[in-house]
């Protein structure tokens, strides 16, 4: 369409019922052509899906979890759980901050199941706010020069207020700011990478660092990566999985040589075993290790407790 003498492409999504088989009047049949306009949605858009039975049962999933995870936060169900980093020779600089939701009905609820629905909404927004004031806290307790590091969603990082909001938690918690390690996914870098570096920039002033996280996977640039002020790469644990692999492995040496080149610090995520290690060991100077090789995820209060004996 010319709109303006601007054109602007567009696109659209359509749900489709079969009827009678999934709907004999008219009320069901366009509650179920919108359950699959959602789906087609969900698919990223600009498409076609026909209503299946399956499609409602996840989408009712959806809310409820949805609705769940608004009483979550307002009972404070959440608990954050902490898992070591260490260096190869066993020294542990610091550790991951892990969000974990005790449900009060249904017991433990996987990241992996209300994570994704969080992210659909700006219900993430408000759970990265809470983890962010809760690491802080932890922070402070836990003694210097050990640091954390945290996830924060690409919705959540693109907010108007994203840095004002890390600053006055900053100054609320009265910690070093350097201790604070942000963790971005690469997908965050689809998107306005001016607005991205300004917010990376601003919040350096103060001594925040920042990773990227699960390095490999998803949209990677280095072109971009060269213009971020990135203190550290994540390397996915599915990189670290395949050592033992002499192919798979030359992804591993790629990766350690980039970071290398751009001079930042390297942390291996999913590390298993004394194979991976010694293997890192060997093809980096210093190289940072989290996985079960040195420590589970444990509640925070457990872990610190171990620091302050």
């Amino acid at each position: 369409m010319l709109i303006n003498n601007e054109v602007a492409n567009v696109t659209a999504s359509a749900g489709m019922v079969v009827y009678p088989e999934y709907g004999d009047n008219a009320d069901a049949i366009i509650r179920h052509a919108e359950t699959a306009v959602h789906n087609a949605k969900d698919a990223g858009g600009n498409q076609t899906s026909v209503y299946s039975p399956a499609y409602s049962y996840a989408l009712e999933q959806r809310f409820e979890i949805e609705h769940d995870l608004r009483i979550a936060l307002e009972q404070k169900q959440f608990e954050l759980y902490l898992q070591p980093q260490v260096r190869s020779d066993g020294t542990v600089v610091g550790a991951e901050v892990l969000l974990r939701w005790q449900h009060s009905l249904k017991g433990y609820i996987s990241p992996g199941v209300f994570i994704p629905i969080a992210e659909q909404s700006d219900l993430i927004v408000d759970v990265g706010k809470w983890v962010l004031h809760e690491a802080l806290k932890l922070l402070h307790e836990l003694p210097a020069p050990l640091t954390l590091a945290i996830n924060i969603s690409p919705r959540q990082f693109r907010k108007f207020d994203f840095v004002y909001v890390v600053e006055r938690e900053l100054l609320r918690s009265k910690v070093d700011a350097s201790r604070l390690i942000i963790e971005v996914t690469e997908n965050l870098l689809v998107d306005d990478i001016s607005d991205i570096i300004a917010k990376m920039q601003e919040l350096k002033k103060s001594g925040v660092q920042f990773s990227i996280d699960d390095f490999g996977t998803g949209y990677s640039s280095l072109a971009y990566l060269n213009q971020l002020p990135l203190d550290e790469l994540k390397i996915d644990q599915s990189f670290i999985q395949s050592i033992g692999d002499p192919n798979k492995e030359k992804l591993v040496e790629t990766i350690l040589s980039v970071t290398q080149h751009m001079n930042l610090r390297v942390v291996a995520e999913g590390v298993e075993t004394q194979q991976q290690v010694e293997y890192l060991a060997g093809h980096m100077r210093e190289v940072i290790c989290q996985g079960y090789w040195f420590g589970k995820p444990a509640p925070a209060q457990e872990w610190l407790a171990r620091w302050q004996k």
